[in-house]
């Protein structure tokens, strides 16, 4: 049965969790975390390694209060992940030139190696994720979920 916004999942007098967004948003990330967890694990990275490396690799060069900002990790966090990364050589840190209290995050090229077969081996948890959906399927979920992002970060 489909909600309209006029008819939201709260008001039914009979709660139906499979009707309810959060719900499937929830189970589709605890499911898709435990998978990347184990395929990870086949490279000796976790999820917030792989978070890490992948942002870094995307940018290039990243700060760490980028990289806390697209990983949604608090920078402490982030901080430990990245110094613990630099001790198994898969980065390098240096101040920024342009403000010194800036550490900007740089793959090795070991780091490299590493997120290129992690890559390899998670495009394979993406292609099954999203089998039988089509790019507009897949562009719609994207936009719907960007919508409701926006709306409750105007909370």
């Amino acid at each position: 049965m489909s909600k309209t916004p006029d008819s939201l999942p709260h008001e039914d007098p009979v709660f139906q969790r499979e009707e309810f967004p959060f719900y499937w948003i929830v189970n589709v990330y605890a499911r898709y975390t435990q998978i990347m967890e184990v395929t990870l694990k086949k490279v000796q990275l976790d999820v917030s390694r792989f978070r890490v490396l992948a942002i870094t690799h995307q940018y290039h060069t990243a700060s760490i209060s980028q990289i806390s900002e697209y990983a949604l990790a608090k920078m402490p966090t982030v901080t430990k992940i990245v110094g613990r990364l630099r001790e198994d050589g898969l980065v390098t840190t240096l101040s920024s030139e342009r403000d010194a209290r800036v550490t900007e995050v740089t793959l090795t090229p070991a780091g490299k190696a590493k997120v290129e077969e992690a890559l390899h081996l998670t495009q394979k948890v993406f292609q099954k994720a999203f089998k039988g959906m089509t790019a507009a399927q897949i562009e719609k979920m994207n936009l719907s979920l960007g919508c409701v992002l926006h709306n409750l970060n105007e909370l």
